[in-house]
């Protein structure tokens, strides 16, 4: 870690950096093609190894999709990780599984879209009919996840559960909180959860 990074910004920039730093940690990711992101995502990126020893300091890391031009920070301790109930952590598998399955389709620089129909069908499919969630369970699951940026609606910004051709956009950052490599591991995190009786807390 070098001090020195940090204490060598210039002025401007080292008044920048807590507010910078506070956000990433706060909102976990910073998107380079989401306006209110623009510009912290670039002051990052002139500045990532000053950012990356003040995150540090704290006990995160600092990663980058260079894929699809996202920051994320990760906590190399338990104690700040994210827990998530068990429809919450099989809701992220299924907005993964289809975030594969549509980005085949698709040209590197596009997020796949998908319409609420298609996520509870496929939530039906892994869990089986007798864990379908209620109206207001899926808003909330929905509304959660896209206030921690993995996903974004195209049709205003309401989450009406109701219309099945309600269209969602899968950000790229579904494939950082779940860093799942193979098809064979996406399968395997399936089956776990489809055993799953209980509503239990998992880490992600």
């Amino acid at each position: 870690m070098e001090l020195s990074i940090i204490t060598s910004l210039p002025e401007k920039s080292a008044r920048d950096l807590p507010r910078v730093v506070n956000r990433l940690l706060g909102q976990t990711f910073l998107y380079r093609d989401k306006e209110e992101d623009k510009d912290d995502y670039y002051f990052v990126h002139r500045h990532r190894l000053a950012c990356e020893s003040a995150l540090e300091l704290t006990g995160f890391s600092l990663l980058h999709d260079d894929y699809h031009n996202i920051f994320q920070t990760l906590s190399v301790f338990s104690y700040c990780r994210a827990r998530y109930k068990l429809d919450e952590t099989l809701l992220i598998l299924v907005l993964r599984k289809l975030y594969e399955e549509h980005s085949e389709r698709l040209s590197l620089a596009q997020d796949p879209v998908v319409t609420i129909g298609e996520v509870r069908e496929e939530y039906r499919t892994i869990t089986g009919k007798e864990r379908d969630l209620g109206i207001t369970q899926y808003e909330q699951l929905l509304r959660r996840l896209r206030s921690m940026g993995l996903l974004d609606t195209l049709n205003g910004r309401t989450i009406d559960v109701h219309d099945a051709e309600a269209r969602l956009r899968l950000r790229g950052s579904i494939r950082m909180i779940l860093p799942i490599q193979t098809v064979d591991e996406l399968d395997a995190w399936m089956r776990k959860y489809r055993a799953s009786g209980a509503e239990e807390e998992d880490e992600l």
